[in-house]
């Protein structure tokens, strides 16, 4: 930023940049002649140019995210509770040990991941991301070509004078015009207009082709294909990170099996999840046998057990009393066996693996726990979120 910032003022490095703009306007003035036409398109090329890019661009983000949540996966982006059901269910159905351990100990990257490729599928489909750049580019030019339409005229509705005074009058015109759209550059109207001989009404009809020129040429641009990843990654507001806040909790992890919170936002009075995970898939193990801790936090706070951690200073403290300690999160009692069995049966399944990966020992699971199918564990899913077939 700081080498950026040290460039563009630079007097040699910009005296460069415009070293053909300069030549040519040497050579009319040596000539005494003035083309209109090219000054014009100078000016397009230099000032509107850039700024209708920019504004695509600040655009794009927002369209994407729009076009997101009206196509195919609307459904999953409907509510965060579904958005979280829908991912689960594809980790289960996916069957892969990696995937959990992803969703489990990098949960946002995990999430972060899954949004990208839901944009990918969205913006490869029928040039999408072309048609989205077309639509805002026809919007935008209309604007302008209107601006100056209404800029070669003065505020009493009479045209402003034809002579070269003018040309400043309509430039400036148009900026009060587009003030809300796009920001054209001073520096860089100096340097397109520099040593103009034309008249006002000659260079507003040259300036009126040139954005048609423009227009033609960006269409033909935006038709080619593009890699959407880099393109999207460069947005000043990025759809991924929009989406990812509609579905994202609010960061906050369990203290005991760490299963992210689910409420929205930061204004939630306690942190809450639907379903709470054995607390060996935490990392949470025994202190003397090193085995992974099989039960869930939410049968624990029943429970007459007791918990030592950092938070308790090493000291054992009943888990009936949790709230002492933590008092920001609600962990209701699980009284119903089906609404855990999603992360029951995971840890069933891959309980030798989980080990190996956080350097434990299994976690001596229930006998019942053995019994539980795919389908009991996608139903258990389906009753912790509510979701109805």
């Amino acid at each position: 930023m700081h080498r950026h910032f040290l460039s563009a003022r630079d007097p040699k490095i910009q005296l460069e940049k415009y070293r053909p703009q300069y030549l040519l306007d040497f050579i009319d003035l040596y000539k005494k002649v003035d083309h209109c036409q090219r000054k014009a398109d100078a000016f397009v090329t230099l000032c509107i140019k850039p700024a209708v890019e920019m504004h695509i661009s600040r655009h794009l983000g927002t369209n994407i995210v729009d076009k997101v949540l009206s196509g195919r996966h609307s459904a999953e982006y409907s509510s965060r509770n579904f958005f979280q059901y829908n991912i689960q269910k594809e980790l289960l159905q996916k069957e892969d040990f990696q995937s959990f351990v992803k969703f489990i100990r990098k949960y946002e990257i995990c999430v972060k991941d899954l949004i990208f490729q839901h944009i990918l599928e969205e913006m490869s489909e029928d040039k999408a991301l072309c048609k989205l750049k077309s639509q805002n580019l026809k919007v935008i030019v209309k604007k302008i070509t209107d601006a100056t339409e209404r800029a070669s005229k003065g505020e009493d509705g009479v045209l402003l004078p034809d002579n070269k005074e003018s040309i400043t009058e309509l430039i400036k015109n148009m900026r009060i015009f587009l003030i809300k759209d796009i920001s054209l550059s001073e520096e860089a109207e100096k340097t397109a207009l520099f040593q103009i001989q034309s008249t006002c009404h000659p260079f507003k009809e040259s300036l009126i082709r040139s954005l048609s020129e423009m227009n033609e040429q960006l269409q033909e641009e935006f038709s080619k294909s593009e890699n959407i990843t880099e393109t999207v990654n460069k947005l000043p507001t990025k759809p991924q990170d929009e989406l990812f806040s509609r579905v994202f909790g609010c960061g906050q992890q369990c203290p005991f099996c760490k299963v992210p919170c689910e409420a929205g936002g930061k204004k939630h009075e306690k942190h809450h999840a639907a379903v709470h995970r054995p607390q060996g898939l935490g990392r949470c193990r025994m202190v003397d046998s090193e085995k992974l801790v099989e039960t869930l936090c939410t049968t624990d706070v029943n429970s007459e057990g007791k918990f030592q951690c950092a938070d308790t200073n090493g000291e054992w403290h009943p888990y009936k009393e949790f709230a002492k300690i933590y008092p920001d999160w609600l962990i209701p009692p699980d009284y119903t066996r089906e609404a855990s069995d999603y992360w029951k049966y995971v840890l069933v399944k891959y309980n030798d693996r989980f080990a190996q990966e956080y350097n434990a020992k299994p976690a001596d699971v229930p006998e019942a726990w053995k019994s539980i199918t795919r389908e009991q564990a996608l139903n258990g899913l389906k009753e912790a979120f509510n979701i109805k077939d």
